[in-house]
């Protein structure tokens, strides 16, 4: 990724005008890697009828990936970015592929019941978090509420 879509200071990706600049600018970035580097690991615990959250999605891939694994459970994409959110809905329906709920929300407060899906996928999403949260080894107290809020929309026996 080009430098000149990093925020001067890490605090700067709390900031969310940082993100719609930055998907604004950027046609497709997949944090860490691309679902080719994860499969090994994901697919195993795929089956049509998982209903699978994706948090942070920006303008990745990945619910596209995991419609074409067969997930027809419901896929959902959430992030903060209205702008990444307009360019993904914009993308699929371009391709004409369906199947992907993509949604302007807050990882800090879904939209969602809790206990909604089985799998939630997260690619460094959660390092906002930390940002400013001093050792990310020993959080302060509101980062593990802010995890803790996060992780409601799981099923008990799901897999985050």
């Amino acid at each position: 990724m080009a430098d000149d879509v990093a925020p001067c200071t890490a605090s700067g990706y709390l900031d969310p005008s940082y993100w719609d600049e930055r998907f604004g600018k950027e046609e497709h970035y997949e944090w860490f890697k691309d679902y080719s580097h994860f499969r090994h690991l994901l697919a195993p615990l795929l089956s049509p009828s998982l209903s699978v959250l994706e948090v942070g999605c920006g303008n990745s891939r990945l619910g596209e990936e995991l419609l074409r694994e067969g997930v027809t459970g419901g896929v959902t994409c959430i992030d903060l970015s209205p702008v990444a959110v307009q360019r993904m809905r914009d993308r699929l329906a371009e391709q004409g592929t369906s199947g992907v709920d993509v949604v302007v929300a807050d990882m800090l407060d879904l939209p969602f019941e809790s206990d909604s899906f089985d799998l939630v996928i997260e690619k460094g999403t959660m390092d906002v978090l930390f940002v400013d949260s001093g050792d990310p080894w020993n959080p302060n107290p509101t980062t593990v509420d802010n995890v803790t809020k996060m992780l409601e929309a799981t099923l008990p026996s799901s897999i985050f």
